[in-house]
């Protein structure tokens, strides 16, 4: 059912003219993650309404969401139809709204070093990759 759901909202997001997209991102992640809620920060200091939903163990949460260990990180949000699993640049998400692209989300796998949320500095750039039907065979979305 949930899944119907966001099929149906991404549909309508991409294909009613005018249709606009929330700014509104829920991140799902464990209550202890200190970087998820780092992450969380970020994307309301960049201007998304973040909501945050804690959960036990985010398995069944990366299950239910069909996103395979070669994507996985320590949260997913919801942005509108999409998904997003990692630490992603809100400037991406951003980019993703607008372009509005048919696909279910994109992912920044692991917890790479300098991606919002993490410490460090950056060391290259952050591969992003698409989530499409075939989650276990992703294509890359860009760099950043």
């Amino acid at each position: 059912m949930i899944h119907q759901l966001r099929r149906l909202a991404m549909v309508a997001a991409l294909v009613l003219p005018g249709a606009a997209l929330a700014a509104t991102a829920t991140v799902h992640k464990t209550p202890t993650c200190g970087c998820c809620s780092a992450y969380a920060e970020h994307l309301a200091a960049s201007g998304f309404d973040v909501q945050t939903v804690d959960h036990h163990s985010m398995t069944s949460v990366f299950r239910e969401a069909g996103i395979g260990r070669s994507l996985a990180s320590c949260h997913i949000t919801q942005v509108g139809p999409y998904t997003v699993v990692g630490h992603v640049p809100a400037a991406v998400i951003e980019d993703l709204l607008a372009e509005r692209p048919m696909i279910r989300g994109i992912a920044l796998p692991g917890m790479p070093t300098g991606s919002p949320g993490m410490p460090g500095d950056k060391d290259g750039p952050f591969t992003v990759y698409r989530i499409t039907g075939d989650a276990e065979d992703p294509e890359v979305y860009g760099r950043y």
